[in-house]
């Protein structure tokens, strides 16, 4: 049942963007790179899309990767004025959790669990399999900006020291020079 809904969803993804911009599925594949074939098999829901041809595609046209996968909000913004009956509901039910329920110092992480774990889900190559994909993706990405974030932090530190030590210097120059002019117009 939850195979039919995402190739459901997929055939009108790629019907849609296909209409509105007026595309064939050679078009469609030589924008996306992806077998012109694969394309008419996604159409004819024969075959379940490619993780790799999800990803692609709502990148491509901005669709979200939550509702092609799970039904789950809007195809694109603004998709609910026009087509609510491909919408899923407005609002997904939101597991409310504290972040002081994850406490690191209580919590000990088996990482080689969640490794094999991770990796069986992954090889599944399953729409869940395209979910745990994409949640490692951001969480790679939020950590990687929040490692950045931490060295431009470091480097404004750096050079705001910089600053007041030459603040220093220009002061130190000036009352070295107004006493030199004193001396000189004396």
């Amino acid at each position: 049942m939850a195979d039919d809904d995402l190739k459901n969803r997929t055939r009108w993804a790629i019907n849609y963007v296909c209409q509105r911009d007026k595309l064939t599925n050679e078009s469609l594949s030589d924008l996306l790179k992806i077998n012109t074939s694969n394309i008419s098999q996604y159409r004819a829901k024969r075959i379940r899309p490619s993780a790799e041809f999800m990803k692609v595609f709502c990148k491509y046209f901005d669709f979200s990767e939550a509702w092609l996968l799970s039904g789950q909000g809007e195809p694109f913004r603004g998709a609910r004025k026009m087509y609510e009956e491909i919408c899923g509901p407005a609002e997904p039910g939101i597991v409310c959790e504290t972040m002081d329920t994850y406490d690191s110092t209580a919590q000990k992480l088996n990482i080689e669990e969640a490794i094999g774990k991770a990796y069986k889900v992954l090889n599944a190559e399953t729409s869940l399999s395209f979910a745990l994909y994409m949640n490692i993706r951001q969480f790679a990405i939020a950590l990687e900006t929040s490692q950045a974030l931490r060295l431009c932090q470091e480097q404004i530190r750096d050079l705001q020291k910089q600053i007041s030590d030459l603040k220093q210097q220009v002061d130190h120059l000036s009352t070295n020079s107004s006493a030199t002019k004193k001396q000189i117009d004396e």
